[in-house]
């Protein structure tokens, strides 16, 4: 798998979402995710990256499906 950084970024720069949110939606706490968001994604672990990625592309086939 490849992970992709500038998607993770999107994610978590995306003022619209609480911590809380990305947290319910990926299963990263909201701890980190704020550490993220604050201090970017340098010492991310493999496994959260992996999560806000796919958190990512739930949220593009949800922006899809209802902008149809």
């Amino acid at each position: 798998m490849i992970i992709d950084t500038d998607k993770i970024k999107i994610l978590l720069n995306d003022e619209t979402l609480t911590e809380y949110q990305i947290e319910k939606m990926t299963g990263v706490n909201r701890v980190s995710v704020k550490k993220y968001r604050e201090n970017g994604i340098d010492a991310m672990k493999l496994n959260n990256a992996i999560k806000l990625m796919n958190g990512y592309e739930h949220l593009k086939e949800i922006s899809k499906k209802y902008s149809k």
